[in-house]
């Protein structure tokens, strides 16, 4: 009788050791998981779905919170139009708030790229597509694609190199 009473000892002790290090496992996973999708929350890759909409791009040049006419350009070539956008297709960035995104913009000298589907934008009226290029290589979106605005994102690596490399594609000398 003494041996059977052990015996039933040590199961539900082994019983309860198994469930402990269960509701731990799982305790974990429950972190790692919202861990997880924290980041991935954060974390967006820009995606342009069809680069193809835009007939020309509007660049202007802001420095020190001015531009003018000597700081524009406008391109109307398609296939540089899709190069740009494919460029900047798949940064990765995450989400800002807009007083964020002005300060870094009064920060530092900023490209403005603006799409339009005509030939010009049409003054007073949002451009269907944009976004900001830093100097310094921080790149700024406030459109999620084509007529879709939504909280701007940033990217998280600076990119100096790709706004020489649009630079150099447009032909902008300013």
């Amino acid at each position: 009788m003494q041996g059977n009473r052990s015996f039933a000892k040590c199961q539900d002790c082994r019983v309860r050791n198994e469930e402990i290090i269960i509701k731990k496992l799982i305790a974990r996973l429950t972190i790692i998981l919202l861990l997880l999708s924290a980041c991935s929350e954060s974390e967006q890759v820009i995606e342009i779905e069809d680069k193809g909409l835009s007939s020309s791009i509007f660049i202007q040049k802001v420095e020190n919170n001015s531009s003018s006419e000597e700081m524009t350009k406008m391109v109307n070539d398609k296939q540089k139009i899709e190069d740009v956008l494919t460029m900047v297709d798949g940064l990765k960035a995450k989400k800002t708030s807009s007083e964020e995104m002005m300060d870094k913009m009064k920060s530092t000298n900023t490209y403005m790229f603006a799409f339009s589907k005509g030939e010009e934008l049409k003054t007073g009226k949002a451009a269907p597509y944009a976004f900001y290029a830093l100097e310094n290589g921080t790149f700024i979106f406030p459109y999620n694609d084509f007529n879709s605005t939504h909280k701007p994102l940033i990217t998280i690596e600076k990119h100096e190199g790709l706004v020489d490399e649009l630079k150099q594609l447009l032909g902008i000398q300013f």
